[in-house]
């Protein structure tokens, strides 16, 4: 054998060696305006999903709202279910930490209700198209991704149904579930007319929220609330006048 010469054995191996190199997917490095990049994606995708609707969205045209190629815009969300899952979930996690950091630095029950129902209103006034989406488009992703988004709205009725149990406790555990739901639609549903620009600033908005809804559910007492379907209107009207 020719010792200048490599073996058929050892050529075969080193062939092998390089497809098996040529495999290898190196790491993607992360490019520094990546963050930025990505929020802008979302504020675009949120600007046109309360424009037009999630249906009728398309992923060129959130590219093209926010300067992006469209294969750019896959690199980051590879359908629009993975769009909107990401947006709905980041709207999701600040208001959750928003509100345990409000938790954190109240005193009291009551004052963590305030804070709550400040939290809740300012953070979707700041953030209105997201809002807008958390509230008509979650229906739309798939139950996979539609769950996890479902999770997280649980985990805010939650936080507060455990406020409600501290401000008014002795009530059947039924009703405090019930009763932060209807806070919760309450909040959601009063970012659709209220204009911050308006007569009644925020603050002042807070605060008429907040009475408005304590003077109701503390005067609720445990037999009441264990048998509202037994009491008439006009027993109920008589109890609200006394």
């Amino acid at each position: 054998m020719h010792a200048g010469r490599s073996s058929p054995m050892r050529s075969d191996r080193d062939n092998g060696e390089r497809e098996e190199d040529r495999n290898i997917k190196m790491p993607r490095v992360r490019a520094d305006d990546y963050d930025k990049k990505y929020q802008a994606i979302l504020d675009s995708a949120a600007a046109l999903f309360a424009k037009v609707g999630y249906p009728s969205a398309k992923l060129q045209d959130v590219a093209k709202l926010c300067g992006a190629t469209k294969s750019m815009l896959y690199h980051y969300f590879p359908t629009k279910d993975d769009l909107l899952q990401a947006l709905l979930r980041e709207h999701l996690e600040r208001l959750l930490a928003e509100v345990e950091a409000a938790f954190a630095a109240a005193s009291s029950p009551k004052q963590r209700f305030y804070r709550f129902v400040e939290v809740f209103v300012t953070k979707s006034a700041r953030s209105r198209q997201r809002h807008v989406s958390a509230m008509n488009d979650v229906k739309f992703l798939p139950t996979a991704k539609q769950t996890q988004i479902l999770n997280l709205e649980r985990k805010v009725t939650a936080a507060i149904g455990a406020l409600l149990r501290e401000l008014n406790p002795g009530l059947p555990d039924e009703v405090y579930a019930p009763y932060a739901m209807l806070l919760v639609g309450m909040l959601n549903w009063t970012d659709y007319w209220y204009r911050p620009s308006g007569k009644i600033k925020p603050d002042e908005l807070c605060d008429r929220i907040s009475r408005l809804y304590l003077r109701g559910f503390l005067a609720e007492k445990p037999e009441q609330a264990r048998s509202p379907g037994r009491r008439s209107r006009a027993r109920l009207v008589a109890d609200d006048a006394s």
